[in-house]
């Protein structure tokens, strides 16, 4: 999550991440290739176990693909997120340069 923020910062690395991720995440949630569990090839009928901190989760072939499918849009979601970050932050830049800008010209005019 601290990496998140800090490519958020950058204005650059937040378009151009989200604009990678985007496609990626969409490709990954509608890919129909091979679902694996750990490295394995899942047919029909396999259950695939996962032991994460002494707990075991059982998991059929159809709800692994499911999340596969919601970590991708998740994915894209992230990339959304991050376009409009670095849009914003471009849009919010350029209005404090022009006021910026306009400061300093009504101050040179007084003067």
């Amino acid at each position: 999550m601290n990496l998140l923020f800090t490519i958020a910062k950058n204005r650059w690395a937040a378009l151009f991440i989200g604009l990678a991720l985007i496609p990626l995440g969409l490709f990954y949630a509608n890919s129909q290739g091979e679902v694996t569990c750990g490295g394995q090839v899942m047919q029909e009928g396999d259950i695939c176990q996962t032991t994460k901190r002494g707990s075991t989760r059982e998991q059929t072939l159809d709800e692994v693909k499911d999340g596969n499918v919601t970590a991708g849009y998740v994915i894209a979601g992230v990339g959304g997120v991050l376009v409009l970050v670095g849009a914003t932050q471009f849009v919010l830049r350029a209005r404090r340069r022009s006021t910026d800008a306009a400061s300093t010209d009504t101050a040179t005019t007084a003067a």
